[in-house]
């Protein structure tokens, strides 16, 4: 072999050595069914969810859609064809399909402008962000006009706001939350009767080092041309059942993408799992690399809120406690797969995920591995330990390597006061926090169980002592009396 060979040979080698180290994080941005473990590596695991079917303008009879922007689920089906500046109604088994292109106002017909987010209350009023008609409007269950929320006005607002609502959602108290083009000051509150009251929960500023030494050692002018430090504004949001509101960011490389919001806008998300929600954590620098990036989020009536990342299609479905519980969906060409995935809703345990680019609807259903997962959580949500522990027994058996499960039956078998045997499964899930708490109620109990038994030993010590003590006083006086009365 020449020399020329042996540099060939080592060429090559060099170049699969690169390409094995790159695998993992080939896996994590291309393959649909994997999962993350405790070191934060890609692992392979079971489908959660598998497409069904697909829905589009044409399956509805309303001709096709154009651009859809939103979706919703609630006593109907509700599709945003933004394109069209119209609203697509249907049962939420696909039958009886209405359309709302214009209502009428004060006399005379109106018509939506690009509208971007939809909203339907449990009470079936309809509010749409149309966009570029700077309104926020509000129909009822019919389609009739009620009222529309124009350009707020206040103090704090600042010169030549302009109001491009985006994404809009009303509480139980009718507040109204709305996502603003443009508006990096957090979501825009309004009342029930429509006056704005606030901006709430405003990203923190994202300063970097670098950037800021620069500045700090610029003139005035350089200074007006580098870029401002400002918060990210929300890409979109969604309230749970209890009146609290998760909200999507769009950063890239934020630790923090996805908030729950407390009334006085202060993040309470609990991130309790092996680490913070957040999508992929492996990914390449490539053309479709890079963090991930949430579109939407929906959260269901048990906690599990699931994120729509529209880099790679992907769906990130959590725990209420931020466990990481499954991923499925991508990017491609074939069915069942995405585009340009824009909003994602559930239908009961099926998932529905909009592409504004291929303008329809694709419905996926869980697996038996998703059913049963899903089944866990929310057993256990509900209090009902002992069967949210079967369930994870059976999940285990479609999937022993899956963390989750362990901590899942940890938790259950916590609250049942089963506390060693907590220790157990906590272990195996690989989990130091609730281990410890585990631990410290196990150490507690062994200390109530064996107090008594403890006390009435110390107490016996006691009394020996004392006994002693008193025998060796007595000894010691009899000893000085005889040695007294020798002398």
């Amino acid at each position: 072999m020449n020399m020329n060979q042996k540099v060939c040979l080592l060429m090559l080698a060099l170049i699969i050595a690169l390409s094995g180290l790159e695998a993992p994080a080939a896996q994590a941005a291309g393959a649909q069914d994997y999962m993350y473990s405790y070191w934060g590596e890609s692992v392979p695991g079971p489908s959660a969810y598998v497409p069904s079917r697909t829905i589009d303008g044409r399956t509805l009879g309303v001709g096709p859609l154009s651009g859809p922007s939103d979706l919703v689920a609630a006593d109907r089906i509700y599709i945003l064809d933004a394109g069209n500046n119209r609203i697509v109604m249907a049962n939420r088994d696909w039958s009886g399909v209405k359309v709302i292109d214009s209502f009428v106002r004060d006399g005379k017909p109106d018509h939506f402008r690009n509208p971007q987010g939809i909203f339907v209350t449990g009470q079936g009023m309809i509010y749409v962000a149309d966009t570029e008609n700077h309104r926020v409007v509000q129909l009822d269950k019919d389609g009739s006009f009620v009222r529309t929320i124009e350009t707020p006005v206040s103090d704090v607002l600042r010169k030549g706001f302009e109001f491009f609502p985006v994404k809009v959602a009303v509480d139980k108290a009718n507040r109204m939350y709305v996502v603003g083009r443009g508006v990096f000051d957090g979501l825009i509150e309004f009342d029930a009767d429509g006056k704005f009251t606030k901006f709430t929960g405003a990203n923190r500023v994202k300063v970097d080092v670098l950037d800021y030494f620069w500045k700090s050692l610029s003139t005035k002018a350089q200074r007006e041309r580098l870029e401002q430090f400002i918060p990210v504004e929300f890409s979109n949001l969604d309230l749970d059942a209890e009146g609290f509101i998760y909200t999507t960011t769009s950063e890239r490389g934020s630790l923090t993408p996805i908030k729950r919001l407390n009334p006085s806008g202060i993040d309470i998300l609990r991130r309790e799992g092996y680490y913070s929600p957040q999508g992929d954590l492996e990914y390449t620098y490539t053309s479709n690399g890079g963090s991930s990036i949430f579109m939407d989020i929906d959260v269901n009536e048990y906690g599990v809120y699931s994120a729509l990342d529209i880099k790679r299609g992907r769906i990130f479905t959590y725990s209420d406690d931020g466990d990481l519980l499954y991923i499925f969906g991508k990017l491609g060409k074939q069915e069942g797969t995405f585009k340009v995935p824009v909003a994602i809703e559930r239908l009961g345990e099926d998932i529905m995920v909009l592409d504004r680019d291929l303008n329809e609807i694709t419905l996926f259903e869980p697996t038996l591995f998703g059913q049963r997962v899903n089944a866990a959580v929310q057993l256990y949500y509900e209090g009902r330990e002992q069967e949210s522990a079967q369930a994870w027994e059976d999940v285990l058996r479609l999937n022993a390597n899956y963390e989750i499960a362990y901590i899942g039956i940890g938790k259950s078998l916590l609250r049942q006061e089963k506390n060693e045997e907590a220790m157990h499964y906590f272990k195996l899930g690989m989990t130091r926090s609730y281990h410890s708490k585990a631990f410290e109620r196990h150490r507690k109990d062994v200390l109530r169980d064996h107090f008594g038994s403890v006390l009435s030993g110390i107490s016996v010590l006691v009394l020996l002592i004392v006994f002693y003590r008193i025998v060796k006083r007595r000894r010691k006086a009899r000893l000085d009396a005889h040695v007294h009365g020798t002398s």
